[in-house]
């Protein structure tokens, strides 16, 4: 990091309390600050998009990702539990494994689509 940086990142740290920011490489920065009873980090790119938020809400966090790609790995298992999941793609939604893929509902189970495969 350069010194005028630095030296940038001092400036507003101590000018502003409530909102930190670093600068990484390839011109993103990374952000911590205080949005009304809410604490927020984000990554954002160059251009300023979020490429990750996450949302210190009362509730709980909640996290906000964009990106060309995501990969979840496991070596054991990935599960979600929620009251609701949707699934939404604009081309093939696959959903392929050597294994196993189980679904679980305590209530209906809907599947859309123009040509459904089942078996």
């Amino acid at each position: 990091m350069s010194a005028k940086s630095k030296e940038q990142l001092k400036l507003q740290t101590e000018e502003a309390s409530d909102r930190r920011e670093v600068y990484l490489r390839e011109g993103r920065t990374l952000t911590v600050e205080t949005s009304g009873s809410d604490e927020l980090v984000e990554v954002r790119s160059s251009s300023g998009q979020v490429e990750l938020r996450i949302r210190l809400t009362e509730e709980g966090p909640v996290l906000q990702m964009e990106s060309a790609r995501l990969e979840l790995k496991a070596t054991e298992a990935v599960e979600i539990q929620s009251r609701r999941i949707e699934l939404k793609a604009t081309e093939t939604l696959q959903l392929s494994s050597d294994n196993e893929v189980k679904v679980d509902a305590d209530g209906e189970v809907r599947v859309n689509g123009k040509m459904i495969y089942l078996n």
